[in-house]
């Protein structure tokens, strides 16, 4: 009695057609991924941008405040002594506490907010103040004076229009501007208003 010899199945590799599809479905994959995360380090680098800007802006608005309040002597005047308003990318006034004059400057070209004292060197408030206009299309200047009788100032209202940029600082506070990405950020700009009205026109 003859055995049957146990039929030996060939084991056929891998086509190159199939090679293909499956290097065509992981690059795919890897470029669905790769898009995701670049989708997400970005929404990361906009929140970043938007919070530090703003906390620095608020940080530059409230410390400018505090100075306006105790502020007298502003400067620029009205050209008419009938004009209520004056718009100005300067302001001006007689610090009483420190006897000193205070000049906050905008720097429409290199987009800084400059501070001086009795016309000293000049230090950087804030940068990446850019210009903004109104629904006309005529500039907004940053500092708005509204006037009383008598060349006394009733209150004074800063409009500061700001790119964000996680590096913006202000070196009143102490840290140096260091930008880690060369250049500005692509998010929409924020828009910083307050208004302060000087203690010697409350009474």
């Amino acid at each position: 009695m003859t055995r049957k010899k146990p039929s030996i199945r060939t084991r056929r590799a891998f086509s190159l057609v199939e090679m293909l599809i499956a290097l065509a479905i992981s690059s795919a994959l890897l470029v669905a991924t790769l898009f995701a995360l670049q989708t997400s380090f970005f929404a990361y680098q906009v929140t970043a941008d938007q919070a530090s800007t703003h906390a620095v802006g608020r940080l530059v608005i409230h410390r400018m405040m505090a100075m306006i309040r105790a502020g007298q002597d502003f400067r620029p005047f009205p050209s008419d002594i009938r004009e209520r308003y004056v718009a100005s990318d300067y302001l001006e006034f007689y610090h009483p506490d420190t006897g000193q004059v205070v000049t906050i400057t905008w720097d429409r070209n290199s987009g800084q907010l400059l501070y001086s004292i009795d016309g000293g060197y000049n230090t950087v408030l804030l940068e990446g103040v850019i210009a903004r206009t109104d629904e006309n299309g005529a500039l907004v200047q940053p500092f708005l004076l509204e006037w009383e009788p008598g060349r006394r100032v009733h209150r004074v209202t800063i409009d500061l229009m700001i790119i964000p940029d996680d590096s913006v600082s202000t070196s009143a506070d102490g840290y140096l501007d260091e930008s880690a990405n060369g250049g500005q950020s692509t998010t929409q700009p924020i828009r910083l208003v307050a208004s302060a009205m000087p203690r010697s026109a409350m009474f």
